[in-house]
């Protein structure tokens, strides 16, 4: 018994989407089938001929509508192939012109040209066409007399261009879409990411904090270590139910939770709070990006400032997060850049000395405490940046010799 030769399977075409509105607008042309129509009953061929072509422009109008309808009517052939099998269906009907007007098949090339034009890639689709106006142009040339070229050569040469012009401008009008829905789906991910990042910025650092406290509480004093790490535990199933609810769109953050919630991050870190107990009157867009940027910023406080304080003052078209620096525990600006060392007030969770790489990394140039540090912009400064332009406002964010940093959100 002979194997089986193995040979892959040729690939199906498949049918492209289109629908009613595609079909109107391709059928509508064939009242322009009227001009060889005209042409067939002025001449002064017998009524059978006459008649015989007629039949075949109805035939040609309804296997080139039936051509719109399926678009693949041999779905093993290529696109070219399938388009160049409807050309030859479609120049059957038009034989029975040939008896009463040999000509006036050369009225029907434009058609032709839509059917190559508008389902092969442009660059062949324009080729196909202009190669079927030549075809038509040579035996209309040859079998009419000069005089009467003028209205031939208008129906046929005219509505070609026009055709391709179309057809440039529905491939300019689909390659605009395809941006628009990936520039969209970019900006999609990358406001998922900057929520992702904000939520897990702000709570991973607290579960930190706590988790240190209860580690140095653990043998001095075990209710409040078990009490910071329910915190923990509650802080962490917080942060998935965030995660969760910002990937799929369907939660925003409240300016008055924020505040609640950054009052506690900052004294779980060792830094005094001075935060208002209410919040103003706000419109919904300008309090969700409040929100989000006290988080970014109280987030911040607490991993890089090394400060004593915080203050947040919150008015109705105003938000500021300012904290005293590194100054306020006791260290140099040059120490708290170079190693990131938060200091912190006895009783409170150790600090890292990791390099400093995020959002409030500062670099100095001149002497070393005397110089004014420059922040360097991360993906939280971007994001809350990008959060107060899409709410109409504007963000600033500095940092005094001292080592304080300033955030100060203002309606533009």
């Amino acid at each position: 018994m002979s194997a089986p030769t193995g040979t892959a399977p040729r690939p199906r075409t498949e049918e492209p989407e289109h629908d009613w509105s595609d079909l109107l607008f391709a059928t509508v042309w064939l009242v322009f089938l009227v001009i060889p129509a005209a042409a067939l009953l002025q001449s002064d061929e017998s009524v059978w001929a006459t008649a015989l072509g007629l039949l075949g422009l109805v035939l040609f109008a309804g296997l080139y509508t039936l051509s719109w309808i399926r678009q693949i009517l041999v779905p093993r052939l290529s696109v070219l192939g399938n388009a160049v099998l409807w050309c030859v269906v479609l120049l059957v009907p038009l034989t029975l012109l040939l008896p009463a007007s040999p000509w006036g098949m050369t009225y029907t090339a434009p058609f032709f040209v839509a059917v190559c034009a508008f389902r092969l890639p442009l660059r062949q689709g324009i080729l196909a066409s202009l190669l079927i106006e030549v075809a038509a142009l040579v035996p209309l040339l040859m079998l009419l007399p000069r005089e009467q070229w003028f209205w031939p050569l208008f129906g046929l040469v005219l509505p070609g261009p026009i055709i391709l012009l179309s057809r440039f401008a529905v491939e300019r009008s689909e390659t605009h879409e395809r941006l628009a829905r990936e520039l969209a789906v970019s900006r999609q991910r990358e406001a998922v990411g900057r929520d992702v990042h904000d939520i897990l910025g702000h709570s991973l650092t607290v579960i930190t904090f706590k988790t240190q406290l209860a580690q140095r509480l653990v043998e001095t004093d075990p209710q409040r270590a078990v009490a910071e790490l329910d915190d923990v535990l509650a802080l962490s199933r917080e942060a998935l139910t965030d995660v969760r609810s910002t990937v799929g769109k369907l939660r925003d953050l409240d300016l008055g939770v924020e505040l609640v919630q950054a009052r506690a991050a900052l004294r779980a870190a060792g830094i005094t709070p001075h935060l208002p107990s209410s919040v103003p009157p706000l419109d919904a867009a300008t309090r969700s990006a409040f929100a989000w940027i006290l988080r970014e910023a109280v987030t911040n406080v607490v991993r890089h400032s090394g400060a004593a304080h915080c203050r947040v003052t919150l008015t109705g078209s105003s938000l500021r997060i300012a904290d005293d620096g590194a100054r306020a525990a006791g260290a140099s600006p040059g120490d708290h850049v170079r190693t990131g060392t938060v200091a912190r007030s006895e009783g409170t969770a150790p600090s890292t000395s990791r390099p400093r790489t995020d959002d409030a990394a500062a670099s100095f140039s001149g002497d070393e405490g005397s110089a004014e540090p420059e922040l360097r912009e991360g993906n939280g400064i971007r994001g809350m940046k990008e959060r107060a332009r899409a709410a109409g406002c504007e963000v600033t964010v500095a940092r005094d010799p001292r080592g304080a940093t300033i955030v100060e959100v203002r309606r533009a």
